[in-house]
């Protein structure tokens, strides 16, 4: 490819007036927070009434919004042709809140799968058509069933296909997948006389899946506004998922335990997950605390009268993942049609309280939030806290497998936002012009003198009719911006040009753009064709 040009763009991309200003010194925390009173929304609070406080210490709200399904967003105009975005405003969709069915066949046995796609089925055919809900399906791949922009009537009527289909997911699974009756891998794998780098090797590829999934859909639903759910169907996470320390984790995953947890965070996505034994009943623990378990009464929580205690473990990572991230875990029952409600009721009038913590040691440290409102009888629910993470790590190494795992992502990622122009190369030329636009929020700039430096990797792949990408060369594009340009960079973003050439089988391109200070992602798959 050609050398990347970088011009400022002042047309293609805009800056809402709700969108934070860049911070070049820290992050942005943002708190979903569900407000009810005698269990009805209430929509009417506003910002000064909010109060919120990281371990005891009282923050500046620096951004405030309150989105409800009865105010819908007002819609963007129409995009112009070969023109394509990887946000949801910028589309002229008006989304409010997003839920997210994650039917989690990977880990999850033979026999709880079965039931818990009859649950599914049977609720998606009884919820109106106008719902938007979007069905995802890991199977060792993610798959996209159906799509939470759209109208649900065709999913509805194709539902009768899509059963077959999943059983038939079900019965190609390998032996020892399906077969997988406790959370206990190694063990189960040493029963049929697999070694030890076997074992090993099984739990990596379930743990590292898990965690790509969690951290691709957090990825693509980022920038959108409102509440963003996950109702995650699982027969449990492969490892304990302890959010405030990594003691628990062997060195090998965690990079990956971060980059989820960071992604999961920034996204403001809430996960509700359901234990797809069914009705089994364990203690539960606190969301703060590793171990022990808890004697907190909470959903769908028993006595356990059956003494299966290698259920035990599943639900604490269940129980820390929900509170941690603002959702609530299900487990004890067969309620996946009371969790979906849960979940999109939570959705229909949510507000996002943002603030900069102040003095970050970046130390991987847990810190507790708590928000208050200044009116009586006003039932409050938002995440536990928020982890120090540290500063994101530059190696190259780690910067290859963050685009590598974007390029074979089945989801954009909308971290950052990109505008991608496809125009005609030169005559004679098998080549597109094309034009990414990058908006300037989340782009992580550095005062040094009188200038403002950064750095962008981008990669432009093209992908063939198989959906295999083929080769290409990860560019990076230094950023040495004069005060003045700055200015114009944070209200109007830039564009990056460059002539791609296209062989005959390249069907899409796939362009991602990676900031180089904050970590940061957007990605976006378009036709490789003018039109």
């Amino acid at each position: 490819m050609k050398k990347l040009v970088c011009a400022l763009l002042f047309a293609v991309i805009g800056r809402s007036q709700t969108d934070p200003v860049i911070k070049t010194t820290t992050r942005l925390v943002q708190v979903s927070v569900i407000a009810k009173e005698h269990d009805r929304p209430v929509d009417s609070l506003k910002a000064e009434n909010f109060h919120v406080l990281v371990d005891g210490q009282r923050q500046k709200i620096a951004f405030f919004a309150m989105e409800s399904s009865a105010h819908p967003l007002d819609a963007a105009p129409p995009l112009e042709k070969n023109v394509y975005v990887n946000t949801m405003p910028a589309r002229g969709q008006t989304q409010t809140s997003v839920t997210i069915l994650l039917l989690d066949l990977v880990n999850t046995r033979l026999t709880d799968r079965i039931a818990a796609q009859r649950q599914m089925i049977k609720y998606l055919m009884e919820i109106p058509p106008q719902e938007r809900i979007g069905v995802y399906l890991f199977n060792g791949n993610l798959r996209v069933l159906h799509n939470y922009t759209a109208d649900m009537t065709v999913f509805q009527q194709q539902l009768a296909e899509a059963k077959d289909k999943l059983v038939n997911v079900s019965k190609m699974e390998e032996p020892s997948a399906v077969q997988l009756e406790t959370s206990d891998v190694g063990s189960m794998l040493g029963s049929f006389g697999a070694s030890a780098q076997e074992r090993a090797f099984y739990l990596q590829n379930r743990v590292l899946g898990t965690l790509h999934v969690l951290k691709f859909i957090a990825n693509h639903l980022a920038e959108l506004p409102g509440r963003k759910n996950i109702v995650w169907l699982s027969g449990g996470f492969p490892i304990n998922f302890g959010l405030e320390r990594m003691s628990n984790f062997s060195e090998d995953f965690s990079n990956e335990v971060e980059d989820t947890i960071r992604a999961l965070s920034d996204a403001n996505v809430a996960i509700y997950p359901i234990d797809a034994h069914g009705l089994v009943g364990v203690p539960s623990m606190d969301a703060s605390r590793n171990a022990p378990p808890s004697t907190q009464a909470g959903r769908g929580r028993m006595p356990d009268p059956t003494g299966t205690n290698f259920l035990i473990p599943l639900h604490q990572t269940m129980d820390l993942i929900a509170q941690r991230t603002g959702g609530h875990a299900f487990y004890n029952t067969n309620g996946l049609t009371q969790a979906i409600h849960e979940a999109v009721d939570d959705s229909s009038v949510s507000y996002t309280l943002g603030f900069y913590p102040e003095n970050e040691k970046y130390n991987r440290e847990f810190h507790k939030i708590k928000v208050e409102v200044d009116q009586p009888h006003i039932n409050l629910h938002y995440r536990a806290g928020y982890l120090d993470l540290g500063q994101v790590a530059t190696d190259d190494a780690l910067r290859s497998n963050q685009l590598h795992e974007a390029v074979w992502s089945p989801l954009d990622s909308t971290e950052l936002g990109l505008v991608v122009r496809l125009e005609h190369a030169p005559q004679g030329m098998a080549a597109l012009n094309v034009a990414v636009g990058i908006q300037p929020r989340g782009i992580q700039l550095k005062p040094e003198g009188d200038r403002y430096t950064g750095r962008l990797d981008v990669l432009i792949v093209p992908v063939d009719s198989r959906n295999v990408p083929g080769k290409s060369q990860i560019k990076t594009l230094t950023m040495n911006l004069k005060p003045d340009t700055y200015k114009k960079f944070v209200t109007s973003g830039a564009t990056l040009r460059d002539t791609v050439p296209v062989a005959a089988d390249t069907k899409t391109l796939r362009i991602i753009v990676r900031d180089y200070g904050s970590g940061l992602i957007g990605s976006l798959t378009v036709p490789a064709e003018v039109q």
